[in-house]
This record gives structure tokens, sequence and C-alpha cells, in this order.
């Protein structure tokens, strides 16, 4: 999931300035006082080595050595180990091996510190890397570093990403650059810049290693170091300093209904086809603050939805936000992931020029994981019949956007997108209709469906209660969904949800809406802008794209646009996307499949992972769970239960129902989501929660963490009301017996 960034060149510097003097591998040796000398600790004999000074439980562990023989020093609970290196502070370098054997706390959520390991300066300032839980915290999953000044671990934290598991030996190296700063590498691998900022580390350079043991109540985890070996360099000239920062502010809900309106249009009295010289000319278009200056005056037209196009070839000459390159992007506006890109590697207000349908982008130097310089392009463009142009405004540092439904985002901040708005401009041939819908941009064959052959009467008219706004709904939808890559990393803020589930939510809310008795001109405006997406994200299938993995929450929402604008466009690829593309991954069928549950239910939610849909694999670690009583969990299945309750069953209800109503199951061909969906809501888990929470510690008796309802009044009332309406298949699917197969092998294969 992380992009993982080399420090070879951070050490270049360090390493030719020091003259190594090694010491062999013997258990003692003097600590050295002077820059440039060399220091091993292979901890064979039984005395703990002269130079440490321990304190606690500490010992030398004779049988515990990292290669299988040998020793290695042993830190229980309580207990400290400290090697006093010289008097004053500097660079250099330390490399230890750990062994985390992957214990656990009773409750992994409680605030607890655990075992840690540290750079510490002469005033007893450290950075140490470990074990930490807190509510807020993976402790359980990954390693968090924190700066310590003495006071309380939970000051300064850097979530590092690097998991803990498997159990056993872990490298980790410090490595204080004299001109450059810490960096943390794990296993020979540098931590993600965007998880580790030296410049709030604190440091100033080094002077001793110190190790504590698990610091919680009663019997914590018990570490083995091994394998130290220590390079000291000279002082530190220059300790990088924390770039300037914007003043964070609030931006505008960008959630208000524009009052965007689309004409109905029927097969029957199908619109004009407009002549070229019916088409305005003009030198430039403008759409969502967004302004494409073209070389020379261009007839341009919009798509049924309000998009542009416009008649080519033709050549973009301006864009307003002009994009911004390199050195004259403002050093307010850099993020740690642009430092970690080459200077001519920086963009802003990016655009891209007929988008792969791939996760590569090249929109914002600060998109995560995703970011390809390779794909920058640069003004002019020339377009000609087919292409489509994504260009993009960039969210400034310091501006906070309330993204749809819940999350807020922050440039910067955690997995936020650095991308705040996108268009596409779209370049044709010739005048579209006034009701053709635009070509998906990933969709070089420029596909154009027409909205007078929407089968509207495919769409029930299911009397609702607390109906939501559908003018909201319309606005989430009106700007293209634009997301091509994964974790939301590179979705443009103000025109799409920003995480798996409100993903999800917002598919589910919108079919659930068109399914309404709202009257059929009411739910035009939003027919057209849902089908708008389905037919940009089936143009990514179709381009081979591999879909959206189960992955916790994300990989959720995608299917359902697709299979609903096949069934309206009378697209049978699209509207049979499983079939069509078996390849291709999508959450909510990845993380559902029969099987026998522990809570006696016969269809199982497979794991924050699922079963990878092109392998027919289940995927390891986070992968199918629910055969094993709770009393069998380990930590990968206790993160499954708890994103299967957060982040993924709620936002499912709403599809499910949508398509039951429409009669579409079998087109969706994955009956197991289905039955999954009848499950949580149906299935009384009261019983089930506490037994989990005896077994695990985990609580999940939160309102919004049970089965039997979702975060919507509307999709609650609507379920109760039309579940078991005329027609609708029987509801206790979840506890009869189905051909388990498909989960079967999935685990088999997984354990080959």
């Amino acid at each position: 999931m992380l992009k993982q960034a080399s420090s070879l060149c951070l050490l270049a510097g360090l390493l030719t300035a020091l003259v190594a003097v090694t010491w062999s591998q013997g258990t003692h040796a003097a600590a050295p006082s002077a820059g440039g000398e060399t220091m091993e600790f292979a901890f064979d004999d039984r005395a703990v080595p002269d130079g440490w000074t321990v304190t606690g439980n500490v010992a030398v562990d004779t049988s515990g050595g990292r290669e299988g023989s040998g020793g290695a020093l042993r830190i229980a609970s309580g207990g400290k180990a400290v090697l006093k290196l010289r008097d004053r502070d500097g660079s250099g370098r330390i490399d230890l091996w750990v062994h985390d054997d992957g214990t656990l706390p009773e409750n992994v959520k409680a605030q607890r510190v655990g075992p840690r390991w540290a750079l510490v300066q002469n005033d007893g300032k450290a950075l140490a890397v470990g074990m930490l839980y807190a509510s807020y915290l993976g402790g359980n999953e990954g390693y968090t570093a924190t700066a310590y000044a003495g006071g309380g671990w939970y000051n300064q934290l850097f979530w590092l990403g690097v998991n803990r598991a498997p159990a056993g030996w872990h490298k980790w190296s410090f490595v204080f650059d004299a001109e450059k700063g810490l960096s943390i590498l794990h296993n020979d691998r540098a931590v993600d810049p965007g998880h580790f900022d030296n410049t709030l580390a604190g440091l100033r350079g080094f002077s001793a290693l110190t190790i504590w043991g698990d610091s919680g109540e009663g019997e914590g985890q018990t570490v083995l170091v091994d394998d130290i070996s220590v390079t000291l360099g000279g002082p530190v000239k220059s300790v990088p300093q924390p770039k300037p920062v914007a003043p964070v502010v609030e931006g505008p809900n960008p959630w208000v209904p524009s009052g965007q309106k689309v004409a109905m249009y029927a097969k029957g009295d199908p619109p004009a086809t407009p002549q070229i010289g019916d088409l305005p000319i003009k030198q430039s278009v403008s759409q969502y603050g967004i302004t494409w200056t073209f070389d020379r005056p261009a007839h341009v037209g919009q798509f049924v939805n309000g998009d542009y196009y416009v008649v080519g070839p033709v050549t973009v000459k301006a864009l307003d936000p002009e994009p911004i390159y390199g050195e004259d992007i403002p050093e307010i506006e850099l993020a740690r992931r642009d430092l970690d890109q080459e200077v001519e590697h920086r963009v802003r207000n990016g655009f891209m020029l007929n988008p792969p349908a791939r996760t590569e982008v090249a929109y914002d130097s600060a998109v995560r994981n995703y970011f390809r310089p390779e794909l920058i392009q640069k003004l002019p463009v020339q377009m000609v019949p087919g292409d489509s142009l994504v260009s993009t405004i960039s969210m400034p540092a310091g501006l906070v956007l309330q993204a749809q439904l819940r999350n807020k985002i922050q440039r910067g901040a955690g997995d936020s997108s650095p991308i705040r708005t996108a268009a596409v401009l779209t370049c044709v041939g010739e005048p579209q209709p006034p009701d053709a819908f635009r070509p998906a941009f990933c969709d070089r064959e420029a596909r154009v469906y027409l909205s007078r052959n929407l089968k509207r009467d495919l769409l029930p008219k299911a009397a609702g209660k607390s109906v939501p706004d559908i003018h909201l709904y319309e606005r989430f939808t009106q700007r293209p969904w634009v997301g091509t890559c994964f974790f939301g990393f590179e979705e443009p803020v103000e025109n799409m949800p920003q995480y798996g589930l409100e993903y999800g939510r917002v598919s589910g809310l919108c079919s659930l809406l068109l399914c309404t008795d709202l009257p059929l001109e009411e739910k035009e405006t939003l027919l057209v802008n849902f089908v708008q997406i389905g037919i940009d994200l089936g143009g990514m299938v179709r381009a081979g794209h591999p879909g959206w993995e189960g992955f916790g929450g994300h990989g959720s929402g995608r299917k359902m646009p697709i299979v609903f604008a096949g069934l309206l466009l009378g697209d049978e690829q699209l509207a049979n996307v499983n079939a069509s593309f078996p390849g291709a991954s999508f959450g909510q069928d990845e993380q559902t499949a029969y099987g026998d549950c522990w809570t006696g239910a016969k269809v199982v939610f497979t794991g924050h992972r699922g079963i990878d849909a092109r392998t027919g694999v289940a995927r390891r670690g986070t992968g199918p769970y629910e055969h094993k009583p709770p009393t069998d969990w380990v930590g990968g299945d206790n993160t499954s239960e708890g994103y299967r309750r957060c982040c993924t069953s709620v936002g499912w209800v709403a599809q499910a129902l949508a398509l039951r109503l429409m009669k579409a199951e079998k087109t969706w061909a994955h009956d197991a989501f289905f039955d999954y969906c009848d499950r949580w809501m149906y299935e009384n888990d009261a019983e089930f929660v506490q037994q989990i929470k005896e077994a695990t510690g985990n609580d999940h008796s939160a309102d919004w963490a049970r089965q039997g309802q979702t975060w919507e009044d509307f999709v609650n009332e609507m379920w109760a009301a039309h579940r078991t309406g005329p027609g609708m298949p029987p509801t206790d699917g979840w506890k009869r017996q189905h051909d388990d197969s498909y989960l079967r092998r999935a685990m088999e294969r997984a354990r080959r």
C-alpha cells in the first residue's frame, strides 16, 4: 500500500565521511567517545556487555539469538537498557534487530506503552520506535514512532505504516545524517517520509541508545534485541527545519445544491442534432472553476449532463488555474511527498490527456503511492476527436473541506487527497445530440450513449419516508468521479466521496432514491448524473482497469453505478460486468461468500482483504475469519470484524435493496452479497457482540456498529417497507445452506 522511498542517497554523504574501526563480534567493547568508530554487539556471552547500563528485568538470553544460535538481549516489562555512546550529541547510524513475537495486550485500544527502542540526546529527549496502543492507534497492527521529551509518550506521534506481521525478527535502522537529519529504515527500506517527518522529530543528534520494556500494567510483551551495530559520525551541521505552514481554514461547504436541471428526452420524440453552424464559437470554456483556452476560436457544445465538448482538432494553449511546476511552486505549498520528488517532478493543478485506466496519475506530486512523474504533461495540448482532457485544481495548503457525508480533507493530513476539483473536456469530430452522454474519459473508442434510450420503466416507484433532498445527491454526482486509483489518494474532494464506505453509501442512496415514487421529472437530473458515473467507471474496466479490491471499506460502491448504467442503457456488457470482466475486483463481492459462520449463518464476511477475484485466492492476514469462533481470532481477524461493522456493511444495504427492487439479482451475479445484506439486517447479534467482547476485548456494542440497521433513516425505512413486499424473494437465504466451495477453495489456495 505504501510508496517506499530509497534512503541510499541519505546514507552516502554520511558513510563516506566515517572511518570505520570495527571491533570483533564479542560481547564486550568499550563505548567510543569520538566520531568515526563502529561497535557491534552479538550478546553471545551470559553477561550484559560492558558499556550497557540495565535496570529492571533485563538479561542476556543465550538461546535467543537471531540466527538460531548465540544469545540476545531480553528486555521484559519494566526493563530498561542504555548504551551511552558519547558525551556530545552527534550524527551516526545505529542498526539493531528486534524480535517482535506479536504479543498483544488484552485491550489493544486502551492506552498502553509497549516496548520501544530509541535514539536519545544528552538532555533526555528521544525518538523512539515501538508498540504504542490507544483508541486512535493500531498498535496491534503496526509500529509508531514518538518524539519523547520526558513527559508523555503520546506527545508527538508518527504512525510509520510498517506492519508488525509477520512475527519474528525485524531490522531497524536510525540514520542521522550530519546535514539532512534523521531517517528511519525498517528491514533496510526507508519509512515513507509521508509518515515520518524528521523536521518534527526534535533531535539535534544523539549520544545514547535506549531500549525500554513494556510499561503497561500486568504482564506485558518481552522483546529480544540482537546484532546491534553503531557507527558514530561527526557533529550535526544542520537540522532540517519545518517549512512554513499555512494557517488552517475551514473551506466553504461545497455541497450546496447547484440548481442543475437536465431535460428529459424521450425515444419517441428525439431532439435534433445541431449542425456545426448551430454551435457557438468560443475562444475558451469554463467549468467548475477551470478554464480551457484554445489557440483559435472553436465550436463548442455540451453533453446532457453539462460537460463541455469541443469540435476538433483543437489545441488548448492555456489553463486557468495555471499548472505550476518545479521551483515555481511556493515553499509553503510543498508537502513531504513533494520533497521526496526531484524538483522538476513537482506539479500542481496538473492535467492528463487521455488518462490511463491504471492506478497511475500526474495531477499533483503530493498524490500518495500513485503519482508518476513520467506522466506529467505540459501545455500546449493538441486534441483530436476521441480525446479526453482531465484538468484539476489542487488543494491549497491549510484548506479544510468537508467531503461527502462524513470525512474532512486537508492537504497533507493523513491519507487526504491533494486535489480539490476536476473537470473533463472532450474533443469530438462533429456536433453531438443534446441528449448525448459524455464518453468515458478512459474510453478511447469514445462510445456515445443517448439519454432518450434510458429504460426508465426499470425504475420502481417505491414509496419512501424520510426521503433525503434529491438535489443534494444531484450535487454529489454532478462533477466527474475521476478516481482511477485507490484509497482516495487522488480523488478530487469537491467531486466525489473520499472513502470507500462513503462511496458505497452515496452509490446506494442514489440508486435507492431513483427507485422511489418521486416523479420521473424530479429524478432525471440525478439519473443522468448517476448513469454518467457508471459510464465512466465502466469505461475504466473496459480499458483494462483491474477494478477496486476489497480492502477494508475501500473498493465498495463502484460496481453499483456500472450495473445500474448498463441496465438503464441496455448495455449488456456493463450490466453483466462480472461475466464480461471476470478478473475485475469489486469490494462488496470480494468480501462476501457462502460458508458456515460461527454465528450459525450460512454466509460470511470474508475479511478486511477478502478473496481476490482474479485468482480466487483468499488474501492472507486479513482474509476469511468468520468460520472460526472469536476465541480463535488473531490480530487480523479482529481488524476484519471491526471493518465489517464500521466501514462496509452499512454502506451495502441500500445497494442491495435497490437491486432487488429492480429485479437485478441475476445481473449482479453474486448472490452471497444479497444474502449477506439480509443477514446484516435480520441477524440478532446481541449475544454475538458479548461473545466477541469476552473473547477478544473488542466492544462492538455501539449503536452505529450493530447489525440490523444502516446510518440513514431513509434506508432503514425503505428496507422495512419493501424488502418483504410483493415479488420479493425470501429473507432467510442467509440461514440456508449453499454451495460453499468457492470459499473453501479460496482458503485452501491461500494455504499453499
